[in-house]
């Protein structure tokens, strides 16, 4: 638990980027969520820790999904909580976790799922791109919902 809140805070860990269009997100396409989780199976048998950004390229608003290997349900960002929910000097596992961040997914504008205590299986791929494609709809619903109140108000 110490070494991952070290790795964390001091920015060693791997970080990857790659685009998807809106259309294979809608169609649920796995080639994103598959190349990310064979990206995390490498950079963690390399002895890293990773972190893999999705990022919607035409959608109409900014929205990003995150595969990371993790030892909680909590972003890297937020390492330095993890203290509150380990002893000092505690062993865990490394699991892979799905994060969503976007202005209109919610109030906390941020959710994350627990996908995989491993490799990612076919099955949890197709979980993970469902829940990609849930959060993106949920998403432009309200994106909608508040354009609409704007038109309303003026």
């Amino acid at each position: 638990m110490n070494d991952f809140k070290e790795k964390i805070e001091n920015d060693d860990f791997k970080q990857n980027t790659l685009d998807i269009s809106k259309d294979d997100l809608l169609k649920e396409d796995l080639w994103s969520i598959q190349k990310a989780a064979e990206q995390i199976k490498q950079d963690l048998s390399d002895g890293k820790l990773s972190q893999v950004m999705i990022h919607t390229v035409d959608s109409e608003f900014p929205i990003d999904f995150y595969l990371e290997s993790d030892i909680i349900n909590l972003p890297f960002d937020d390492a330095k909580k993890v203290i509150h929910f380990f002893e000092d000097g505690q062993e865990t596992e490394t699991k892979l976790y799905l994060s969503t961040r976007c202005d209109y997914l919610n109030a906390s504008k941020f959710h994350i799922d627990h996908i995989s205590d491993g490799d990612m299986t076919d099955a949890q791929a197709k979980n993970a791109m469902a829940i990609m494609r849930g959060n993106y709809e949920t998403s432009l619903e309200n994106f909608n919902k508040k354009d609409e109140a704007e038109k309303e108000a003026k």
